[in-house]
């Protein structure tokens, strides 16, 4: 068994040092592949990425069309039987490796392999990401893509990420693969580390608006699937959705996550009373 990981860098001057370690320095028993892919940075992130060469199997730099544009070169360039994608601001945990191939390995089965997700912001722990049911991925995302491992053979089943989405292909691409039957597989031991100053952590409301109008795109590609919700808990989801970036508008600017995960606590509770049966923990809690 090798497992292939791969990092979408660009201008991650800042962070991709820390992205790097915490995937080479990974205890592993198999092969292990690390490939990363830049969009031409401007800054010093290539340079960074050089002191590393010895550690990386594969790096190229050159013009795309975004990150899912470099997730999806670096599946292309992949030759392992099971592939991880690690944000250039994100990082694993330790002995996340040991764990993928523990667990493929007695479980030849899988096809997704998944699991929580510590936040972080500016280097502060802020709250631990439970992935939400399965079944509610017809409506919204549920996971979060830094902590799932999925094998090739899946994503040959189902292709690569839509870059037509800019911000949401991951939820595209899990949804397809939720769809086509593929085989996920649950461990309760976060496997990475998410920032929260990365793409669908803005605070831009306009980003933050085009991040629910890709989702509900994309939730519609459920709607003949036989165990779909109904429309209705569609619509009532996405307007609890937007209520809740719209009372939290002004925290996202003048608060620390921290804090304003507080009050988003108490902006739910208000939501969850006059909008019943919307927003719940079957999506995922913090």
């Amino acid at each position: 068994m090798k497992i292939s990981i791969i990092t979408p860098t660009f201008n991650s001057e800042n962070t991709i040092a820390k992205t790097i370690t915490s995937v080479i320095s990974q205890p592993h028993k198999f092969e292990l592949e690390y490939i990363i892919v830049d969009g031409n940075s401007t800054d010093k992130t290539c340079e960074i990425i050089t002191k590393y060469s010895d550690y990386i199997d594969i790096f190229i730099s050159e013009p795309d069309s975004g990150a899912y544009d470099a997730m999806n070169k670096g599946i292309s360039l992949a030759s392992g039987d099971i592939i991880g994608i690690i944000n250039s601001d994100d990082w694993y945990n330790h002995s996340a490796i040991e764990i993928v191939e523990k667990i493929f390995a007695s479980h030849p089965e899988i096809d997704i392999l998944y699991s929580p997700i510590d936040n972080y912001y500016q280097g502060k722990y802020v709250a631990t990401f439970l992935p939400g049911d399965l079944e509610k991925l017809l409506i919204r995302f549920t996971l979060n893509h830094p902590s799932c491992f999925i094998k090739t053979s899946a994503y040959q089943l189902v292709g690569l990420y839509n870059t037509n989405f800019s911000i949401a292909a991951d939820y595209d691409l899990i949804l397809r693969l939720f769809l086509a039957n593929c085989n996920f597989h649950y461990v309760d031991t976060p496997l990475a580390a998410y920032s929260l100053n990365g793409m669908s952590s803005s605070t831009n409301p306009i980003t933050r608006a085009k991040l629910i109008y890709e989702s509900w795109q994309i939730s519609q590609q459920a709607n003949t699937h036989p165990h779909s919700n109904s429309l209705v808990q569609r619509h009532r989801t996405y307007t609890a959705w937007v209520f809740n970036e719209i009372f939290a508008l002004p925290a996202r600017y003048f608060l620390n996550p921290l804090n304003a995960r507080k009050l988003k606590i108490a902006i739910n509770k208000y939501i969850h009373k006059y909008i019943k049966n919307s927003v719940s923990n079957d999506f995922g809690k913090w």
